[in-house]
């Protein structure tokens, strides 16, 4: 039996990109270079979002969170955001770089066929979260003031 053909719904993907974009234009709408946001998600994690690099049509955000006691709670990930086009894409995910949008499987380093889809996804349902969960580091009863 044939393997079924995986295709990349472009529609789809363009879409999630640009809520994601919102999203974090919601958490951090100036985006300048050296611009930063750092808030409490639920108890001992910290989320920072930082801009890295900003041009005068992209930027380049380094996004973490961080517990001090369950370290496997930490990870990192890197988004660039076209602001022309009004989207934001996953570039880097726990150290991976360079994420085809469609995948052979398997392969070398075993991604799904839509690992990249896959990071996106997870970017804006945990952006989603910030936004509802966020809370102020000063005052951790208070939600996150956007």
């Amino acid at each position: 039996m044939a393997k079924p053909v995986y295709n990349v719904d472009l529609s789809a993907h363009l879409a999630e990109c640009e809520l994601n974009f919102v999203r974090l234009c919601r958490l951090l709408p100036r985006m300048e270079a050296g611009d930063e946001r750092v808030f409490g998600l639920g108890e001992g994690l910290q989320v920072r979002i930082a801009v890295s690099e900003r041009t005068p049509y992209t930027s380049l955000l380094q996004i973490g969170q961080e517990h001090a006691a369950l370290t496997d709670l930490n990870n990192e990930m890197t988004v660039r955001v076209y602001h022309d086009a009004g989207v934001a894409e996953v570039a880097s995910f726990a150290g991976c770089y360079r994420v085809l949008g469609k995948n052979d499987y398997p392969n070398r380093r075993m991604h799904q066929r839509d690992e990249k889809q896959q990071w996106n996804r997870f970017l804006g349902e945990w952006l989603q979260h910030c936004l509802e969960q966020g809370r102020s580091l000063g005052n951790p009863t208070a939600l996150l003031t956007l």
